[in-house]
């Protein structure tokens, strides 16, 4: 009996120990703070953009400054709590000028951003390595399939440095016609830090007698320079 007795003893104080450390345990983290939707929170971005057109001999790029900023919150038509976006450039005195307006939604299992009334999945929550998903899954766009990468890794930009990031990247690689290439880093508690993408179709082609390579598209850098929130 006294056997019996302690075997039950033995067994309540480690049911007790493992119930106490349930209590104490830390919250799982799932990245939620890799996208923040405070109001009044903003990222200054330098942006670089080039476009191609070897047919029409066409070749161009503009560099600029955007700030993006949280301006308010409200609930969208399906009864969800939104963020509407303002995207704002300089104007010739050097004063910020909104140039659209772009709106998100924040869920359990993804962020979600409309760009020029194109609804794309930005995250997958829980922020895990190696997770994919299609970012153009809400709209008619061809499918751009991407993963995390390097979670939690630093990042060193030229004005900037952020202790934790995940990069999102494009899992489908480039050909020798078409080159798709798209990596976004988001920083924890800032959000979106730095921007690639680029889609260029490469082509041989016969001009006077001889073949030449004639390239077609775009490229489009962003990188955070300051952020903040007011």
């Amino acid at each position: 009996m006294r056997t019996t007795l302690h075997s039950l003893v033995v067994a309540g104080s480690v049911l007790l120990f493992a119930g106490c450390n349930k209590e104490t345990s830390e919250p799982v983290d799932l990245g939620y703070d890799y996208y923040p939707t405070a109001v009044g929170s903003w990222v200054e971005y330098q942006v670089d953009s080039l476009w191609r057109d070897d047919y029409t001999d066409v070749l161009d790029s503009v560099q600029y400054r955007l700030l993006v900023r949280v301006e308010e919150a409200y609930t969208d038509m399906a009864g969800r709590p939104a963020f509407r976006v303002i995207r704002s450039t300089r104007d010739a005195e050097g004063q910020w000028v909104p140039r659209d307006v772009w709106t998100t939604t924040v869920s359990s299992t993804a962020a979600e951003l409309t760009e020029e009334n194109q609804r794309r999945l930005k995250l997958s929550f829980p922020v895990r390595a190696g997770r994919a998903w299609n970012i153009n899954v809400f709209n008619t766009e061809d499918e751009l399939s991407v993963a995390y990468r390097d979670l939690g890794q630093p990042l060193q930009l030229d004005s900037a440095s952020f202790p934790e990031t995940v990069l999102v990247r494009n899992t489908v690689p480039p050909n020798q016609v078409d080159n798709k290439d798209f990596e976004e880093h988001y920083a924890r508690n800032v959000g979106m830090v730095r921007k690639y993408q680029m889609d260029m179709n490469t082509q041989m082609v016969v001009v006077n007698g001889q073949f030449v390579i004639r390239k077609k598209g775009w490229r489009l850098k962003m990188q955070a320079i300051s952020f903040g929130n007011d």
